[in-house]
């Protein structure tokens, strides 16, 4: 386990002697801990007495939660090659008022046949950046960024927490789902000099660049308009999968520069009728297959959002204040990223140690087979190497405790 400590000491000079000491419970007890991740459950899993000094790290120690992620994107890209940053939002379901920022947002569940039936659900509203990355053709996320949205605050809306964002990390490609077309965040991506890809919606319009003529008044940008059905596709080889592809330069009046739109056709038997996903990217170099590729994995997002919910405490916060529950929440993400480089190190470096059949014959689980390595499965095995160091035998000589743990030596 003497690799987590390494990882985390990265971080050591973002804090003092104590606030380190804390931050380290923090993160490993969120890995750590079989409770919800209150204060109080990662408290119990650190056997850290000092349950107000925890209360304080969160709510008035010095140290900054961005300068956190920042260091945390530095340390990540560092040791990955081929990365592409993810940008996402998401909602954290709270319940009373005594929290500071809660707010009304829909819940679409309930819609029912097309009709949506007035039900709201009332919490957190958060903007999170990820890194994808992928080595040795497993695609691995790093949730690195997170940070509160408060709709009608001009220094806390959702497009000055996107600029906050863009503003402190290095050039790249950004992934964007289809609900982020619009102008004025395009715009802040831009003018912080990075490329974007983003799906686009079914009804959106593009339009072919025109020829400039020596004409008197304002010149034209847009000509004239894209029928997609009218593109000319051609099959390509993707994966060992033939899709029926067309791409195009154009413009569109969601982006205020020229994008290259890529639209993947597939043929639907019950309707008779051709069927079009349309994703187009500001990188006009980036070639078909990768476009294809770094959207599809887009939903790892997703997974991301719903583990670090489900098993790392993201939305198991129990303080009030804006500060506490930013921090909190980027601690979260902290843990996951920590916990994930401590595995991803098999893979940079080909080692077979963290093998998924071994990893499942370890723990004994025989009624599941994933095709990866999951949080899940990662936070599991951490946990069972912790037991196994808290309870092995001390009345052994050095010799006989190496082949007791030569399996875990060997991890470690």
């Amino acid at each position: 386990m003497d690799y987590l400590y390494i990882i985390l000491n990265a971080f050591r000079h973002l804090f003092n002697i104590q606030s380190y000491a804390l931050f380290c419970a923090f993160v490993l007890g969120i890995i750590f801990s079989n409770e919800r991740k209150t204060v109080t459950s990662i408290c119990k899993a650190t056997d850290n007495s000092k349950y107000w000094s925890m209360i304080k790290f969160l709510s008035r120690s010095k140290w900054n939660a961005d300068a956190l992620a920042i260091t945390l994107i530095k340390l990540i890209q560092s040791t990955i090659k081929d990365w592409v940053y993810v940008y996402d939002e998401t909602y954290s379901i709270k319940t009373g008022k005594s929290q500071f920022g809660l707010h009304f947002f829909p819940n679409h569940k309930y819609n029912s046949k097309g009709k949506n039936q007035s039900k709201y659900h009332w919490g957190h509203q958060f903007a999170a950046l990820g890194i994808l990355s992928v080595c040795l053709n497993q695609a691995v996320l790093f949730p690195v960024w997170v940070k509160m949205i408060i709709p009608g605050d001009a220094m806390f809306n959702s497009l000055a927490v996107l600029t906050t964002i863009m503003s402190n990390i290095s050039s790249g490609l950004i992934i964007f789902d289809r609900g982020f077309n619009n102008r004025k965040v395009f715009k802040i991506v831009i003018e912080h000099k990075h490329n974007l890809l983003c799906r686009a919606k079914s009804n959106a319009v593009f339009y072919f660049p025109i020829e400039q003529k020596a004409k008197r008044g304002r010149p034209r940008k847009y000509g004239k308009r894209l029928d997609i059905t009218t593109m000319n596709f051609r099959h390509i080889d993707f994966n060992g999968q033939i899709l029926e592809v067309a791409d195009a330069i154009v413009y569109t009046k969601m982006c205020p520069q020229q994008v290259r739109l890529v639209v993947r056709r597939t043929f639907s038997k019950k309707t008779n009728t051709y069927k079009y996903f349309s994703v187009y990217t500001t990188d006009l170099n980036l070639p078909i297959e990768k476009i294809l590729f770094y959207y599809r994995l887009r939903w790892e997002q997703e997974t991301a959002f719903r583990d670090s919910k489900q098993s790392f405490g993201f939305d198991e916060y129990q303080v009030k204040s804006s500060t506490s529950i930013s921090r909190f929440v980027q601690l979260s993400f902290v843990a996951i990223s920590v916990m994930q480089m401590f595995f991803n190190q098999s893979v940079i470096y080909n080692v077979e140690t963290y093998n998924v059949d071994r990893i499942i014959e370890t723990l004994g689980i025989h009624w599941y087979k994933p095709s990866k390595l999951t949080r899940g499965l990662m936070q599991a095995y951490l946990r069972y190497l912790l037991f196994r160091q808290l309870f092995s035998c001390s009345k052994v000589t050095l010799s006989e405790q190496t082949k007791i743990h030569e399996p875990l030596s060997k991890v470690i």
